[in-house]
Formats: C-alpha cells, structure tokens, sequence
C-alpha cells in the first residue's frame, strides 16, 4: 500500500485534499436547492429547471476559459482565486437567504458562484495531467475523483440534517469548506504556480480550433450527451424522491451519502479492474449501467428501490471520468492541456446544468407516469453507450488504452 502512494507525486494527493474539502462544501447545500425553490419559494420543476439551464450557458463559457486562464496565469493562481472568491459567495447566499430574499437575488449569486467553480475544475484536472505520469493518468484522475466523492459522501449526510434547521446554515458551511480548500492549495501547492504553457495572445477564436481535431470534437459531444444523463442525480432525482415519492429529506441525503462512498470505496479499484478495456469501451459500460440505474428510479417509489437504483448508477458512475479525462488529456498537444480540459469541462458542465432542465421539463411533461420521463433518460444513455462503443475504433490505441 505505501509503495502504491510513493509511485504518484506528493502535489496529487495535496490536490486530492483540497478537491475532497471543495466538495464537502459543494454538495452541503446545492442537492437541497431545488428542494428549498420549490417547497419555500414555490418555484415549479419547470423553473427550476430553467434556472440551471440559464446557469448551464453561462457555466460552459466560464468552463473553456478556465482552461485558457490556467494555461497563461498557471495552474496555482486560477485555483487560489476561484475558491477563495467562492467562500465569500457562499456566505453572501446564506445572509441573504436569512434575510428572506427571493427567488432571483439567490439564483443570480448562485450562478456567480458556479462561475468560479467552472473556473477552479479545468485547471485542477489539467494539474492531475501535470504532476502524474501519462501512463498513471487515469489512476491518478481516479485518486481525486475518490477524494471528491467521499467529500460527497460527508456534504450530504451533514446537508440533510442542517436542512431540518435552516438552509442559510448549509451555505454558512459551503463557505468555511471552500475557504479550507483555498487554503490547503494556497500554502501546500506554492511550488506549482510558475507553471506556465504558454505566452501567445489570447483570441476567442483560438478555442474553437479545436473542432478540427475530429476525435476530441466527437469525445466532447458524447461527453456532453453522458452528463446530461448523469445530472439527472442532482435536482431531478432529489425533487423526484422527495417532492412525488415522499422521501424525507434525511433518506435523500443518506442516498447521496451511499454515492460518496461507493465513488470513494470503489473508484480506484474499478479503475485497476477495467484497464484492459479500451478508455472509450470503458465509457460505453457506463453509460449502459447508467441507462439500467434510471430504468429502477422509473420502478422506484419506496426508500429501498431507490437505494437499489443509486447503487447501480454509482457503479455506472465509476466507469465515466477518469477514462474521460484521460483520453481528454492525452488527445492534447503539448502546452494545451488546459485548452483541452476547459472544452471538456464546457461539455461536461453543459450536460450537468442542461440536464436538470431535461429532467424537471420530463417529469412536468409525464405526470403522474413519470416512468416515460425516465425512460427517455433511459435511451439516451444507450444512445450514448453505442457511440463510444463506436469511438473505440477511432481514437489511436496509444490514446485510448492504459500502458504499462
């Protein structure tokens, strides 16, 4: 076990505490958003929906330039200031939310947040392709992606019972998690922020030269299509659960408690267990156990099916983004790392925030059979399962496969 930790520079694992601190404050509030929208603000699932379609345009901008910034200023300065600026945000939602504002100053500052957030996670995953060797990358992808989600586990379990008190207190404890972040990278990551690809000039367009490399245009867009489907975890889910199949708040928090472990148990060893599958073949087993995993949420209407269902989309889970992440990383050029990683965010951010309106339009549009709403979920899972089945044989095998 110790040589295990030895083979992977000492900055990853810093990272990994700063990513796991970052998430605890994440999912704290944002899965008892919706919640709080709808049943004290009255906002419909429509609405709501909206609200994170809106945040989703915006995110996905802020997601490419992310990237761009960490490739020029460095990994380091793009991290510090992201998450120290979304402290101070998260603090400014809760004094407003005690001061019993309305729906729109709380969705505007949410959303100014999530700009920082966007920021913060392409030039965290591009210092994953920086401190680990290419051969370990989707270990290494998969060591921060455990360290998140067992920050997901805690956020959560400690999020459903705080809701019962007052809201604003999720959002005072979002604040004091993202600061600790910013403090771990801040003192502990010092020697990474003269790292810098590159000097050129900025142009927009440069960005969008990336759509003449075919396989990373294709990757990006079934990226995009698979978070879609994974967002449905969020407020789709937590309305669903809560909202129309009278869950309590508490069992919704110990289902995404279930989730963190699972991620933070399971992902290194799924990650070890699948290397002799393709990257891309790995991705298409996900997104078919995704597309089972909300096949049962459709089926779910008491504590234990729905506690079924999230274990199988967690396993579907394991499966998507170190592979992602990895092909994302070794499709870039030398000095564009951070390019890559900021149009990969913009697709996976995409899907997360467009995925939420998908979700609360479906279930508005289905009920009271809200299995047709799930069960459009369903396909376009498999849709996106057989297009990375088909990228398989696209992307060059020195890209797409973990060598010794």
């Amino acid at each position: 076990m110790l040589a295990y930790f030895k083979k992977f520079d000492h900055r990853l694992w810093i990272l990994s505490l700063g990513w796991f601190s970052s998430a605890v404050g994440f999912s704290l509030s944002l899965p008892f958003i919706s919640i709080y929208f709808h049943s004290e603000l009255g906002i419909s699932l429509t609405g709501i929906g909206l609200f994170f379609g809106i945040s989703a345009v915006i995110r996905t901008f802020f997601q490419t330039m992310g990237g761009e910034l960490s490739d020029r200023l460095g990994r380091y300065y793009v991290m510090v200031i992201a998450q120290s600026v979304r402290a101070v945000l998260f603090l400014v939602i809760a004094y407003v939310m005690s001061s019993g504002a309305g729906f729109i100053p709380i969705a505007a500052l949410l959303i100014f947040n999530s700009i920082f957030g966007a920021s913060f996670q392409p030039a965290a995953n591009a210092t994953v392709a920086d401190v680990v060797d290419s051969k370990f990358r989707t270990e290494g992808y998969a060591i921060v992606r455990a360290a998140a989600n067992l920050g997901w586990a805690a956020g959560p379990a400690l999020g459903g019972y705080m809701a019962g008190m007052s809201y604003s207190v999720l959002f005072v404890m979002s604040g004091v998690m993202a600061l600790v972040s910013s403090s771990i990278i801040a003192i502990f990551l010092r020697d990474i922020r003269h790292k810098q690809s590159r000097r050129d000039s900025f142009r927009m367009r440069d960005v969008f030269a990336i759509r003449k490399d075919r396989n990373m245009l294709r990757h990006i867009v079934l990226v995009f299509m698979i978070y879609l489907v994974v967002a449905q975890l969020i407020a789709p889910l937590s309305l669903y659960a809560v909202e129309l199949r009278g869950l309590t708040e508490g069992q919704l928090g110990f289902l995404y408690t279930i989730n963190g472990l699972m991620v933070a148990s399971l992902q290194i060893p799924v990650t070890r267990l699948l290397r002799p599958l393709r990257y891309s073949s790995q991705l298409a087993l996900g997104a078919a156990i995704y597309g089972i995993g909300y096949f049962c949420v459709g089926m779910s209407s008491t504590f234990p099916l729905f506690l079924l269902a999230i274990i199988i989309i967690t396993t579907g889970e394991n499966c998507i983004s170190p592979p992602a992440l990895s092909i994302t990383a070794n499709l870039a050029p030398t000095g564009y790392i951070g390019r890559y990683m900021g149009v990969y965010g913009f697709a996976v951010s995409g899907g997360w925030s467009l995925g939420p309106l998908l979700g609360g339009t479906l279930l508005d549009w289905a009920k009271p059979d809200f299995m047709y709403a799930w069960g459009i979920v369903v396909v376009l899972a498999l849709i996106t399962a057989i297009g990375f089945l088909r990228q398989s044989g696209r992307i060059p095998k020195e890209f797409n496969l973990y060598r010794q």
